[in-house]
């Protein structure tokens, strides 16, 4: 079983809370390859952010950014949200890389929040409004 899909499985009573909603991501082929999370949900100044995973071999690969897309969409138009706030962890190119490419702006520096490996590092705080978002499909 793929780590994504444990996860899921075994906090499935997460899904059905307000504040985190969980979905398992899957290729044309039916295949669970990762995991993704609507969470922090906060209805009355319509915020919130998105985790996710995508087990190793299907990353990079593009299923992460269309996964995103997706709930991102679903985050502003039906649930009628207007910010997705979210932090990659400094040296995270990859995943500050498809934040940009969603739209998404560098809105500042967590600094030394995170010990990994004997040092500390930053979060990279980014942020997309359902206006930019709506905007950023336009132009794509």
């Amino acid at each position: 079983m793929s780590g994504a899909k444990k996860f899921t499985e075994e906090n499935a009573d997460f899904s059905s809370t307000n504040r985190r909603k969980m979905f398992t991501i899957e290729n044309l082929n039916g295949e669970s390859i990762g995991g993704i999370n609507l969470n922090s949900i906060d209805e009355r100044n319509g915020t919130f952010s998105i985790g996710i995973v995508i087990d190793k071999q299907y990353r990079g690969k593009g299923y992460g950014t269309r996964a995103m897309k997706i709930l991102l969409k679903y985050a502003f138009f039906e649930r009628r949200l207007n910010k997705f706030n979210d932090y990659v962890l400094e040296g995270n190119e990859v995943s500050a890389k498809m934040m940009k490419k969603l739209g998404c702006v560098q809105e500042g520096i967590r600094r030394q929040v995170v010990y990994i490996n004997g040092q500390y590092l930053d979060f990279i705080l980014f942020g997309l409004t359902k206006d930019e978002f709506i905007e950023k499909q336009k132009v794509d």
